[in-house]
């Protein structure tokens, strides 16, 4: 239906009460970004403040994190960008926030700052520019190994200047920062005898909402260690550990009132920094994971040979995996057929170690197998399949059939002899040569005397 020109207008009115009935009763976001200075320098700690509606302690959800320009997808994580949770507080007038990150190690780069109220998809952003600091050095991770971890090495931060030595058991620099979960770890340090020492765990995102603090002291000879607590139940993800030399005093401590609060990762560093020249750190980081061990195909094999499995884990070097080979007979399932002794973890490539074990298949008859790697409640399974020997075709000559004939013991089903084998082609028995040609000719001539009928 065809609208008439003198109606449009009034509808096109109309339409727009209407959007405007249905649209929120405030296009405004309860959350104000302060106007931020252009230019800001890479290797100090930025400030990015605002004022709010939202009640005192209200808790907001940051972002600041980089555009990758090759890919046009947000780079988020180590040296380049941050996030956490922070309260609303009271102000001179009404409430406020501000938010400061540590952008030592960050490159020059456009950068997104995105706040809103924690468990809101509601966000307001803007953006900011760091440039490189005029004599600001900026630091790059400290590798003590090879670079095949890239970015992920040990220890991500040193102060300049401090004297502390750290050591990491396993070294993290092995594993590329990873570490499966229930895994040990312990931190050694070397320092000045009776130094304390504060050693602090936070999490890398914030939905995870864990810290650690646990201070230790130097013996006399200047050593001191730390073990992580069992991380069975933490959720897997990104953590930081700093290591601080406090001296005669640590200064950052946790709240008296709340000293199990949650600080994210940048703002602890940045209340660090403050008293970096009398306390002196190094930072870590480990990538927590779920228990793995995978295991690589196993192929087909004759009965009675060695057969090789392997494959890889995320467990420490030196764990121990048990073995086991069980038919495939779910009332037998644990009932193993065969074991392997226990199998070593070693350290591997690329952040995961390696593994490694022969199987002696020499009692076990032909048939499918259920092949179990596991420690604990994790475990990796494959099938193996065995066969007999005498179906191996061999070294078969090209452009030959090899045929061999068996007499089988119905019962046992175990061969008993075996003729030797033959190309293929034209019996050797004259006799089977008479009668098949024989009856061609029959069939020969039967076919002629049909034709002549016709």
């Amino acid at each position: 239906m065809k609208i008439p020109t003198t109606a449009r207008a009034p509808l096109l009115l109309l339409l727009g009460v209407v959007l405007l009935c249905i649209s929120p009763v405030s296009a405004t976001s309860p959350v104000v970004i302060d106007p931020v200075p252009g230019n800001l320098m890479t290797g100090s700690i930025i400030e990015i403040s605002g004022s709010t509606t939202l009640p005192v302690g209200t808790n907001l959800h940051y972002e600041f994190s980089r555009e990758a320009a090759e890919t046009g997808k947000v780079k988020y994580g180590e040296y380049s960008g941050a996030g956490g949770i922070i309260p609303v507080e009271k102000g001179a007038v009404g409430q406020v926030w501000k938010v400061p990150i540590l952008t030592e190690g960050y490159a020059p780069a456009e950068y997104t700052f995105r706040i809103g109220k924690e468990g809101s998809d509601d966000r307001v952003s803007v953006q900011v520019r760091l440039i490189a600091g005029d004599g600001t050095p900026v630091p790059t991770p400290v590798a003590t190994q090879k670079t095949t971890c890239g970015e992920f090495t040990s220890p991500v931060y040193i102060s300049p200047g401090g004297t502390l030595a750290v050591k990491t058991t396993p070294d993290l620099n092995t594993r590329c920062n990873i570490l499966a979960k229930g895994a040990s770890l312990t931190i050694s340090v070397t320092t000045q005898p009776g130094n304390r020492v504060g050693i602090w765990i936070t999490n890398g995102f914030p939905v995870n909402r864990l810290t650690r603090y646990q201070a230790i002291s130097a013996d006399g000879s200047g050593k001191a260690e730390y073990t992580l607590p069992n991380t069975t139940e933490w959720r897997s993800g990104q953590y930081f550990i700093f290591v601080v030399d406090g001296g005669t005093a640590v200064k950052v401590v946790p709240d008296e009132k709340e000293p199990s609060a949650y600080i994210p990762a940048d703002e602890l560093e940045a209340k660090l920094k403050v008293y970096e020249k009398q306390n002196p750190y190094q930072k870590f980081m480990i990538l927590l994971e779920e228990p793995v061990i995978q295991m690589n195909e196993i192929p087909d094999a004759v009965s009675g040979t060695p057969v090789e499995i392997s494959g890889t884990t995320n467990l420490n070097a030196g764990t121990l995996l048990d073995t086991g080979i069980f038919p495939p007979d779910i009332d037998r399932m644990n009932q193993p057929a065969s074991t392997v002794p226990a199998i070593p973890v070693t350290d591997g490539t690329v952040g995961r170690g390696s593994w490694h074990a022969v199987i002696d298949t020499s009692d076990l008859p032909p048939g499918e197998y259920i092949v179990k790697v596991r420690t604990g409640s994790t475990e990796a399974v494959r099938i193996m399949v065995l066969y007999d020997g005498l179906y191996d075709p061999g070294s078969s000559p090209a452009g030959t059939l090899i045929a061999k004939t068996y007499s089988v013991d119905p019962e046992t089903k175990t061969v008993i002899t075996g003729t030797p084998a033959s190309e293929a082609g034209f019996p050797a028995d004259p006799g089977i040569l008479v009668v098949v040609s024989a009856a061609g000719i029959i069939v020969l001539v039967l076919v002629v005397n049909t034709l002549r009928k016709k």
